[in-house]
Formats: C-alpha cells, sequence, structure tokens
C-alpha cells in the first residue's frame, strides 16, 4: 500500500495498554492484534497463518507475541515468525498522539 493510500486511524487512549496486553481491534476492516511489549506499542495482523489463531488472544513473552494454538512466536516490533518465516504476520505502523494510539492502514 503506498504511502497516499495508507491513513492513520485513532484506536485509542494510550494509557489504556498495558505492559504486556494484547487487545484486539478493529481498523479499516483489518482485524489487528495491538499490544504493548514492555514499553513499546505494537500492531499486528491477528491471525496466524500457521492455525488460523487469533493473536490478541496470546501472551506477549518478552518481545514476541505467542500464538495461543501453537505457540508460534512472532517479534511485536516486524511480525516475523522464527519459528516458520512462512508464516510471518503483517506489522502496520503505529504511533502515539495527544494520548491516543494510531494505527497506519
Amino acid at each position: 500500500m503506498s504511502g497516499a493510500e495508507a491513513e492513520w486511524r485513532d484506536v485509542g487512549p494510550a494509557d489504556e495498554i498495558a505492559a504486556n496486553e494484547l487487545r484486539g481491534v478493529m481498523v479499516k476492516g483489518n482485524r489487528i492484534c495491538l499490544g504493548r511489549a514492555g514499553d513499546d506499542l505494537f500492531a499486528l495482523e491477528d491471525t496466524c497463518p500457521h492455525a488460523g489463531g487469533s493473536l490478541c488472544e496470546g501472551i506477549v513473552d518478552g518481545k514476541d507475541v505467542i500464538c495461543p494454538l501453537h505457540a508460534y512466536a512472532f517479534e511485536a516490533a516486524t511480525g516475523h515468525c522464527p519459528d516458520d518465516p512462512s508464516c510471518s504476520v503483517r506489522r502496520f505502523e503505529v504511533r502515539v498522539e495527544d494520548g491516543v494510539i494510531q494505527v497506519r492502514v
């Protein structure tokens, strides 16, 4: 998607996502796993391509999101799956503006 087509969308107050918390949000038809790994916010495609699990129902382990179905790990910062690189998920840009989390889709 080109920069001209992508736009920032508000998804909620930044202070409502605690460290190591995951939350599912819908943004322009995309189911997104929004979370915080330590102090770092991230936004990943929510569906694990390995078995269809919802990543927002998993856990944060350090800097990784762990799928609840088969424990595949996904790097929160990149969406890369070291267990099986063919299963990596899309990462969305995320930022905080005036205390509001925004995701670029």
